[in-house]
């Protein structure tokens, strides 16, 4: 790997790279594969208690395929995550923000894609509303919320339960029914409301974003029908800007090797199909 804060050419660097970022150069993240101008740079924050390689090395094996196809990465953790220190006054979308600066001000990257799996899809989200220079958003098990399609699927599920478990789960049908049953994402995860979340989806449509979002069968407890999506967000979710994915077959980490090989192929086609954008 090159040196801490690697000052090669953005054009030219095709290796690995650790920069330090945020305040007093106290984060740290790998620039991977080649710095194309106009070609946005996918940023993957770290996700959860999960360092910057993600689950099951899932974020360094991501950047190995997008520098096969000729595309930039930036993995890093997030505050209080990884080998990053908790940070006063500093949260993961504040680090994300210093992350965009840093990149833009030392390797010359001006547009950016982020997200990733829960809390780094969620970290996405903040950070694009907040920053233009964001142009492409991936949500894998990200924003969304419950409503009547989400309540019809939980009913059409117990229906089809053989008539022997209908007397087991009538006992906890009006918590499950209600979602409230157990913990859930509500405990630890801080989303906007749906009316201000449909408003900030919209915006992010209209200012030409492309989205990626994936919801896998380990979210059930959030999302378990596909017509949720548009329910969740509106009219916008179905612009051809916008791509969704529900995988029910998929664990929330993509456990199986086949379910990682299926994401890993959808997102680098996704990040290939990316339009490179012109510099201001």
């Amino acid at each position: 790997m090159s040196a801490v804060l690697d000052r090669t050419p953005a054009t030219a660097a095709m290796g690995d790279a650790f920069v330090r970022f945020g305040p007093g150069g106290q984060l740290v993240g790998v620039l991977s594969g080649p710095r194309t101008e106009g070609r946005p740079v996918l940023l993957l924050p770290s996700a959860g208690l999960q360092p910057r390689s993600g689950p099951f090395r899932l974020h360094w094996i991501l950047a190995q395929r997008l520098a096969a196809a000729g595309i930039c990465s930036f993995r890093y953790d997030v505050p209080g995550v990884g080998e990053a220190p908790r940070l006063p006054g500093c949260d993961a979308t504040q680090a994300t923000i210093a992350a965009i600066e840093q990149l833009q001000s030392m390797h010359g990257v001006r547009t950016f894609a982020i997200g990733g799996i829960c809390s780094a899809a969620d970290t996405g989200w903040d950070a694009a509303v907040a920053d233009p220079r964001i142009t492409g958003l991936l949500l894998l098990d990200g924003l969304c919320f419950r409503g009547p399609w989400h309540r019809y699927a939980r009913i059409l599920g117990l229906l089809r339960r053989l008539p022997k478990e209908w007397r087991h789960f009538a006992r906890k049908a009006s918590g499950r029914l209600r979602g409230d049953a157990s913990l859930d994402s509500n405990a630890f995860r801080t989303w906007p409301t749906q009316a201000q979340a449909r408003e900030q989806f919209a915006q992010m449509v209209a200012r030409d974003m492309r989205l990626l979002c994936i919801f896998s069968g380990g979210y059930a407890d959030r999302f378990l029908h596909p017509r949720q999506f548009r329910w969740s967000f509106g009219a916008p979710a179905m612009d051809p800007r916008v791509a969704m994915h529900y995988w029910p077959d998929c664990d929330h980490t993509y456990f199986g090797k086949g379910q990682r090989e299926r994401l890993l192929a959808t997102v680098v086609e996704w990040m290939r199909s990316l339009p490179e954008r012109p510099l201001p």
